[in-house]
């Protein structure tokens, strides 16, 4: 078979003929940006190929001499030379690891999904001569009644382990409200039990570790956005391809696991001690952890495989934990509606309080939810990755030189996460520089950039269309123009018009307006960072009193925190799932007509925004207070 090499570095792989370069970079390891999941449409996986030959399929776009898509080139009979430009190279996918606030020594506390016990067991005799299995199972339930599953891995060395400790072992259990299941039997130094909990999220894994003293999270890049910044293109993927799925899995089961090397490292501990896993995500992130095909998610009538599952064998999935560990998923509500939303309720309190709030999760589905303890309905707009910093000309996601924040003082100003130079823009940067673009005339109502508004306008490649140059290639880090493109512009229209059309939607199917709702909570990785202002002045967010708007920051993670923490949690938000209304707005009468209101800057209904529309502006520099 054929060899494709990739410089910069030496990885390279042997594919059979006809493999894309965007696949083989990705079998070789080599992150190859591609927003479109290697359907030709983003224009973002070019290569230079140095050297063998190639089919080239045909593309819409225009590129360079000595330039090929990396998604649009096959490789033939012979090898392949490639280099992969800095512009078209994924983020690195190193694991982050901070300090937070440590837990306490008594981690996992006794309330927890994981339990370690001690029993004391009657030592068999000719009038009591039942099987080791049994003796340990009638000790178990004289403990707490319920069913008790002993793996096979436990059966094997349990006749010497009961006898090695006189008939009073240390018992590692993870328990349900019905039973529970066996991981481990042994003396007081066995294993030290605790739980990985983990977000699965579309752009990026967290996860911390719930041990005693445990005083660090780790944080990495979905590996699968080789295939697609978003939901939907990683089940085109797996739809279309041979073996997607598994490839999918692998990927984020491999992140997972990395993430697990990395606070297992940290926290001075081992492997075997990780004994229970709580992954919180949404409902396709879910399945492709488990494996579970996707495809029917994205057709209607939009059903998911399954949505309450009970707890599994992590080594099924692959995760690299204690090899009789349990993986615990929390439940979705719908196809479009996750366990990383169920979390979020739980961890806000949402269905305790008597008084209506909203929790928006400002992410590529955008999912909202309504309720309190009386009721609660949701819904999920299909918002896009643009707050992501993703599928934009010169966008990034969230890490050091992302310009993060943009305000008008004598001038367009910006800020870089920790101060590097700049490399591109995030998704709070977008909204502010939207915000303050059309506070300065820049941009109409309509999202249409106004020639001869800013000496910083000018014709895009091609000619055809206008951009706003906020950085010159000389002044960032990576020697290319930031810019604003029209089509940016659009996108991020159209991604605020979806959320800002979901939330009124789910209001008017509960006979309500803004002025019913006491709290509006926004979750999701860049939540705290948004000027509540410039969110306003774009129609993002209502105009409403400022003081009920509050950031909730990764309640997804701390919802799953909580499960692991108590049992009562893990029933709690089992309940949550099962109590709460979907609301499909796909087939909505009225929803589209709320989206195209709603794709203008504020909104086509300037009454909605009178604090905007009355008196334009924002004050010269209000984006420097981030709150």
């Amino acid at each position: 078979m054929p060899r494709v090499s990739f410089r910069p570095g030496d990885a390279s792989v042997e594919v059979p003929p006809g493999t894309s370069l965007l696949e083989a970079a990705t079998r070789a390891g080599v992150r190859v940006r591609s927003d479109c999941g290697g359907r030709g449409a983003c224009g973002r996986c070019i290569v230079h190929v140095e050297s063998g030959e190639l089919t080239r399929l045909s593309t819409r776009f225009d590129l360079e001499e000595g330039e090929d898509l990396a998604c649009r080139s096959l490789v033939l009979e012979s090898d392949v030379g490639v280099f992969v430009p800095e512009a078209s190279r994924e983020v690195a996918e190193e694991v982050t690891t901070r300090e937070v606030e440590a837990l306490p020594e008594d981690s996992p506390p006794p309330e927890s999904l994981l339990k370690r016990i001690g029993l004391e067991l009657p030592p068999p005799s000719l009038e009591d001569n039942v099987a080791d299995h049994d003796r340990l199972l009638r000790g178990l339930r004289q403990w707490r009644k319920g069913h008790y599953e002993v793996p096979v891995g436990v059966l094997r060395g349990l006749p010497c382990v009961l006898r090695e400790v006189g008939w009073k072992p240390q018992v590692t259990v993870t328990v349900t409200p019905t039973g529970g299941s066996v991981l481990n039997v042994g003396n007081g130094r066995s294993v030290r039990p605790c739980v990985l909990v983990v977000d699965v999220g579309t752009t990026a894994l967290k996860a911390r570790l719930l041990a005693p003293g445990s005083k660090w999270q780790a944080s990495c890049y979905n590996s699968q956005i080789s295939y697609g910044p978003d939901v939907i293109t990683r089940i085109i993927h797996c739809q279309g391809d041979e073996g997607g799925l598994e490839r999918m899995q692998s990927l984020v089961v491999g992140d997972v696991n990395r993430l697990l090397a990395a606070l297992v490292r940290a926290s001075g501990l081992a492997r075997e001690d990780v004994c229970a896993v709580v992954a919180s995500g949404n409902t396709t992130m879910i399945h492709l952890l488990l494996g579970l095909h996707p495809i029917w998610i994205r057709r209607e009538p939009y059903v998911g495989c399954s949505y309450h599952l009970p707890p599994i064998p992590a080594a099924d999935v692959g995760l690299e934990v204690n090899p009789q560990g349990r993986l615990f998923c929390l439940p979705s509500v719908s196809s479009y509606v996750g366990g990383d939303i169920t979390a979020g309720v739980l961890a806000t309190g949402l269905s305790e309080e008597a008084g209506l709030r909203m929790l928006v999760d400002l992410g590529t589905n955008g999912e909202i939810v309504i309720g309190s303890s009386e009721f609660m309905m949701c819904c999920s707009a299909s918002a896009g990755p643009a707050f992501e910093g993703e599928g934009s000309a010169s966008g990034t996601r969230a890490m050091p030189g992302a310009i993060d924040g943009v305000w008008y003082e004598d001038g367009v100003r910006w800020r870089t996460i920790d101060g590097e130079p700049p490399l591109g823009i995030c998704g709070s940067g977008y909204i502010d520089l939207l915000a303050v673009l059309l506070e300065q005339g820049v941009v109409d109502r309509t999202g249409r950039f106004q020639e001869g508004s800013s000496d910083r306008l000018h014709p895009a490649e091609g000619g055809a269309r206008l951009e706003y140059l906020l950085v010159p290639g000389e002044e960032a880090s990576g020697g290319k123009d930031i810019v604003l493109t029209q089509g940016d512009v659009e996108n991020l229209v159209r991604a605020k018009g979806a959320i800002y059309a979901a939330a009124t939607v789910l209001l008017e199917s509960l006979e309500l307006d803004w002025s019913a709702i006491e709290n509006i909570m926004l979750a999701g990785g860049f939540g705290d960072k948004i000027n509540v202002e410039n969110a306003v002045r774009i129609g993002l967010l209502p105009d409403v009193e400022r003081d009920r708007i509050e950031f909730v920051g990764n309640t997804s993670l701390e919802g799953a925190m909580m499960v692991a923490s108590s049992e009562d949690s893990y029933a709690a938000v089992e309940a949550i799932a099962r109590r709460m209304t979907y609301l499909e707005l796909s087939t909505h009468p009225d929803y589209m007509d709320e989206f195209v209101a709603a794709c203008f800057l504020p909104h086509t209904d300037a009454e909605k925004f009178p604090s905007v529309s009355g008196n334009g502006g924002l004050r010269s520099g209000a984006s420097s207070d981030r709150r």
